[in-house]
């Protein structure tokens, strides 16, 4: 048996490594080349979100607009306050301390009527978006509390009050999902409905049996919630208007008290998003699929 040293056993298996080496490398180069050729040529796009069974949002009139619009502005005072541990004056629930919040005076605040209305404030350093959730006893007239974290990017919280242009937001984008809450204590015999994130103050709520039978409109109360007496024990279905023009039909609805209920639905389509921009002039042309 010829016996083979060393090094020569070495030099003879040398070439093959090498040359092994150079194939993978090329090998490499050539996927890394073609994956995002690949990539590019498999488009999946994610699912739209579920709505709850049977929610719908019902036709209104051209002349009713879905798109976000601001009225005018207003000159107005603000004040920073700090949102406590209970619910505020429209008992909307689990609300964020550090969110964008107004609390209205009296005068303004009507009873509830503009719970859930969407502002922009503007003051010495800058702009915000807040949303109306409580009412202010101590305000004089056109003075507002604004929650600290909404405070904080329009003035100096140092100063404590500001002056501020304020101005009301239609339809804000994006439209968000309406939910309702049914009020503790409700039965066959009284019923208690808080509507929430509706983007638009609530105007009416309505609600009929689903078995049938006559519809119940709701009486607002100045803590937010719509009460009806004499509605039986359900199921019901509710018919939400806001106050521009735009109607949920929500059915389903069921006594029971405290739980927080999303539809899955919104009061209004929103504005449709921005277009996406053109091609770039200077960008690489887009592998061809085959």
């Amino acid at each position: 048996m010829h016996r083979v040293a060393r090094d020569e056993h070495v030099r003879a298996v040398r070439p093959w490594l090498w040359t092994t080496l150079v194939v993978a490398g090329i090998v490499a180069a050539v996927v890394w080349m073609l994956l995002p050729a690949q990539a590019a040529c498999h488009v999946t796009s994610n699912p739209p979100l579920a709505k709850a069974a049977g929610a719908v949002r019902t036709p209104v009139a051209q002349s009713v607009p879905d798109a976000e619009h601001v009225d005018a502005a207003v000159v107005r005072q603000a004040r920073y306050f700090a949102l406590g541990t209970g619910e505020p004056a429209c008992s909307f629930p689990d609300l964020p301390a550090d969110g964008f919040y107004v609390g209205l005076p009296t005068d303004e605040f009507d009873g509830g009527a503009l719970c859930g209305a969407t502002m922009d404030l503007t003051g010495p350093l800058g702009s915000v978006r807040a949303v109306v959730v409580d009412r202010c006893p101590g305000c004089a007239a056109h003075q507002y509390d604004v929650s600290t974290a909404a405070f904080g990017r329009i003035a100096n919280r140092t100063a404590g009050v500001a002056d501020v242009r304020v101005a009301r937001v239609h339809n804000p984008n994006p439209a968000p999902d309406l939910m309702y809450r049914v009020e503790s204590g409700s039965s066959s015999d009284w019923l208690g409905l808080l509507v929430a994130e509706t983007g638009n103050p609530v105007s009416r709520v309505e609600i009929r049996a689903t078995a049938g039978g006559a519809t119940h409109t709701l009486t607002r109360g100045i803590d937010n919630w719509f009460t009806s007496s004499g509605a039986g024990s359900g199921p019901f279905t509710a018919v939400v208007t806001d106050t521009d023009g735009h109607q949920v039909q929500v059915p389903g609805i069921v006594l029971s008290p405290g739980r927080v209920q999303h539809t899955g639905i919104a009061l209004y389509e929103g504005s449709p998003p921005p277009a996406p921009a053109g091609p770039d002039p200077k960008a690489a042309p887009a592998p061809t699929c085959t």
